[in-house]
């Protein structure tokens, strides 16, 4: 493509826009802060189709919200044929199109999709030096979220956007909720719409249409795209083996060895270095997360195994007739702790407590009964007192009360305890 004819289509993609207005979407619970004194780039990151892109939009509307004007923004989508033969060397056009259209105005960036150029972080790197508040978003197979800031070199500042929380879900289906909802006849209704989000997913197209199996797309996608593509992968099969092994896996004690000595009685050609390559490549393309264990020491942590959880229960659901309503509870409340930005680990040392922050230690079951009571009061009486935490909760399907046996225990319903403002 010719520089001509490279600004031409340029500034028509962004009258187009600008003609167009911003799509519509609803609102997020996730914030993005002023850094008035710093600079930084914006890096959306997450799970594939867990709605980064429209939460770009979202971020515009914002913007014109605190007075800035539609104009003032430039928006590219490098994902559009249009562009899909600009090159490197032709990134600046996009910053002349848009002076040659809006002269004297200092334009707000967002590039959509910009990991498809070759070198782009030059381009975004200068522009960061030149002063320009960049929002970049990205999550095709060349490039996935974790990898930018290395690319970036320490510039970005990272907004995690994953599936949508139980609060997101409630208002994509129009839900709102008055003070002191909980004492009304709302109440039934959200417990009725948690059974519906617990059976379901939080990717937002599952949610919009309502179908389930939209899931095993994002599945295929990841494993083809953004793991075998992007990695080189040679052995797909022992792969997706392993991806299908923690749908089934998940909220449970993750074993390398045991999954290995799995995949080799099933005839796949492993071994423990390439089975962690594995479970590396899958963090970072947002399929699972890989939980440690919280001890005194840093040698004492590294010899228990690690505890996986899926980024979103839609993987669970689709891929399980029947889900462990308990596992699958557990895999809600750790990924709920990831978007409240909290960093939590598992605690055992003879008792067990699912999770431990740096504020609060955390239990879940489905239902406190006389037979797991004292269990799972124990496991919190232990990670409280080892590590000096104040706040323990028990998190159940639909238990409330105060327990006061060692430490001060709350029991909560956990469709409750996801509609809590963070602490």
């Amino acid at each position: 493509m010719e520089d001509f004819d490279a600004k031409t289509t340029l500034k028509g993609l962004i009258a187009e826009f600008h003609s167009k207005g911003i799509p519509e979407a609803f609102e997020r619970d996730i914030a993005i802060p002023e850094l008035k004194k710093i600079n930084k780039i914006f890096v959306i990151i997450g799970p594939r189709r867990a709605g980064k892109t429209y939460f770009l939009f979202n971020s515009m509307k914002r913007l014109i919200e605190k007075g800035n004007k539609l104009a003032d923004i430039l928006y590219i989508n490098f994902e559009n044929e249009r562009i899909s033969e600009i090159k490197l060397k032709q990134l600046n056009l996009i910053i002349e199109a848009f002076m040659e259209l809006y002269p004297g105005k200092t334009p707000i960036l967002f590039f959509d999709e910009i990991q498809n150029i070759d070198g782009w972080e030059k381009f975004v790197r200068r522009l960061n030096d030149s002063g320009y508040r960049i929002y970049i978003s990205g999550s095709n197979s060349k490039l996935l979220g974790k990898e930018i800031a290395t690319a970036l070199r320490g510039r970005c500042y990272p907004i995690s956007v994953m599936p949508l929380s139980f609060k997101e879900f409630l208002r994509v289906r129009n839900v709102e909720l008055a003070l002191n909802w909980e004492f009304t006849d709302r109440r039934h209704l959200v417990k009725k719409l948690f059974g519906e989000y617990l059976s379901s997913s939080g990717f937002p197209e599952v949610v919009i249409g309502q179908k389930l199996e939209f899931v095993d797309e994002y599945f295929k996608t990841m494993l083809y795209r953004d793991a075998v593509e992007r990695y080189k992968i040679t052995n797909a099969g022992l792969l997706r083996t392993l991806m299908k092994y923690l749908t089934r896996n998940y909220s449970q004690e993750y074993s390398i060895n045991k999954f290995n000595n799995f995949a080799k009685s099933t005839g796949y050609k492993s071994s423990t270095s390439v089975v962690h390559k594995y479970s590396r490549i899958l963090e970072d393309i947002f399929f699972c997360f890989l939980v440690k264990a919280r001890q005194k020491s840093f040698k004492k942590e590294s010899s228990y195994v690690k505890k996986s959880y899926l980024a979103d229960h839609g993987f669970i659901n689709y891929y399980n007739s029947e889900s462990d309503i308990g596992r699958l509870l557990e895999n809600v409340v750790y990924i709920e702790l990831v978007r409240r930005g909290m960093e939590a680990h598992y605690y055992k040392n003879g008792f067990e407590c699912d999770f431990v922050t740096q504020t609060q230690c955390i239990q879940v079951c489905h239902t406190l009964t006389n037979e797991n009571k004292e269990r799972e009061i124990n496991g919190l009486n232990e990670a409280v007192g080892r590590f000096n935490i104040k706040t323990a909760r028990i998190l159940t399907y639909d238990q409330e009360s105060e327990l006061n046996e060692g430490a001060k225990i709350k029991v909560i319903p956990i469709w409750k305890w996801l509609l809590e403002t963070p602490e």
